[in-house]
């Protein structure tokens, strides 16, 4: 039995990613949610152990705060996966494994203006040391990986890259007039997607400066927070998600640094070109498969959407190939056999 440990909502990234492997093992696996932060409370995890009512003492006292959660499971897995590299080491288990999804709070270089977000990255710079301690590490990505090794001279035989998966809650649906018609979209626009958190490295600036250089025949749609003029959805499950991929005609995805970047493969299965940077983790994750360009540079990424429209049909073939990489079964195979070599 795989016991998988997160801290996050399924509507983040990071616990995407803990949801999906479980989804992928059950009912050879569990999940359990550790509630740090009453925020990231989801209906998804059925018996999560609460702490302390206050954050800051979950994270200083965790030992005490989930105590009983903790005893109970390093006593009946076989195996815990801390999928949540945010969460304070707290396990003994002689099989751990963690998932390193990045290694970005040790290269930022934006200046914080709140003393809590400095002190966040702190904390979390502390958890990834000492989880880069652990036997047995996952990244998502060779690009993390051979970061991990390059700033940390980690013995590389510790890391194994297994991708994420792109579940099949993702794919073609061909009428794009009707799904436009649905979702309230107009039906006249080049429809131009962004998809992505509001945090600083994802770029928004610069997807806003791109929106003003185009003409009005282009439309900004955002899933997220709203950015300029955008029509904007938030809180949508994967069933809206992958009708607003495919009523859309580009995903803009201008990102400054990514442990893997979901968005540029969910787009991938969906049959939406994909316009990104071209920074080494979507070079490695797309393979050839998006049009890519300098994130940072407006002149680029505009003449890179007029570009991409005219050879649409090409990038709809090559993502469609490269998806195949991320499919459910090719990943579990990896995965279970990786689980195997734990000792």
């Amino acid at each position: 039995m795989v016991t998988y440990i997160t801290v996050d909502s399924t509507t983040t990234g990071v616990g995407k990613y803990a949801k999906d492997l479980y989804m992928l093992l059950a009912p050879e696996s569990k999940i359990i949610q550790f509630i740090f932060n009453d925020r990231y409370l989801d209906n998804f995890y059925k018996q999560p152990y609460r702490g302390f009512k206050s954050t800051v003492l979950n994270y200083i006292f965790s030992q005490y705060a989930f105590k009983s959660g903790i005893d109970a499971i390093n006593s009946t897995s076989d195996i815990i996966h801390i999928t949540s590299q945010t969460m304070k080491p707290m396990f003994n288990n002689r099989k751990m494994v963690v998932t390193i999804h990045d290694i970005i709070p040790f290269n930022r270089n934006l200046a914080y203006t709140q003393i809590m977000e400095k002190l966040k990255d702190a904390y979390m710079r502390s958890y990834v040391r000492k989880y880069l301690t652990y036997d047995n590490i996952i990244t998502v990505s060779n690009h993390v990986k051979n970061q991990i090794i390059t700033q940390f001279n980690i013995n590389e035989d510790k890391i194994s890259v297994i991708s994420p998966y792109i579940t099949d809650n993702f794919f073609p649906i061909p009428d794009k007039e009707l799904l436009r018609k649905e979702l309230g979209l107009p039906e006249n626009k080049k429809l131009i997607l962004s998809v992505s958190s509001n945090a600083p490295r994802k770029n928004l600036a610069m997807v806003k400066s791109v929106m003003e250089k185009l003409d009005n025949s282009y439309r900004l749609v955002r899933i997220g927070s709203r950015v300029g003029n955008s029509i904007t959805f938030s809180g949508v499950d994967d069933e809206q998600i992958n009708k607003i991929y495919n009523a859309c005609d580009i995903l803009l995805f201008p990102t400054l640094e990514e442990g893997f970047g979901y968005p540029v493969v969910e787009a991938f299965k969906t049959g939406l070109p994909v316009l990104s940077s071209d920074i080494d983790i979507i070079k490695e994750v797309s393979d050839g498969a998006a049009m890519l360009a300098n994130p940072m540079d407006i002149l680029e990424l505009t003449e890179g959407v007029y570009s991409i429209l005219e050879k649409k049909e090409y990038y709809i073939t090559r993502g469609y190939e490269r998806a195949k990489y991320y499919s459910p079964e090719n990943i579990r195979e990896k995965l279970l056999s990786y689980y195997k070599t734990i000792k």
